[in-house]
């Protein structure tokens, strides 16, 4: 069976929506799935998970957000491989 980690961060509660419809959809394909904030999920979990979702809007420039979910991402980017990885974000600001 896939364990899926959905990990995510929001701001205005928009991309908290989409993580709760991607892990809702995962779940409803068959998945085991947890869902955390970036500040929530622990790295040394990695291994526990067949499948990750990472959803973060698009900050400045379009940046990660660099206070938690840059760093989570930093920690986790070498436990990504050979799993698969689905990517959700959002922005509406700027030339958005």
């Amino acid at each position: 069976m896939s364990k899926i980690a959905v990990i995510y961060w929001s701001g205005t509660g928009n991309t908290e929506a989409m993580a709760d419809l991607v892990a809702n959809a995962a779940a409803t394909a068959g998945a085991s799935v947890d869902k955390f904030t970036a500040s929530e999920f622990n790295v040394s979990s990695a291994g526990d998970y067949t499948g990750f979702a990472l959803g973060c809007p698009a900050m400045g420039a379009e940046q990660l957000e660099e206070s938690e979910f840059e760093p989570m991402y930093q920690d986790l980017r070498g436990s990504l491989s050979g799993k698969p990885v689905g990517l959700f974000g959002s922005y509406g600001w700027g030339d958005g």
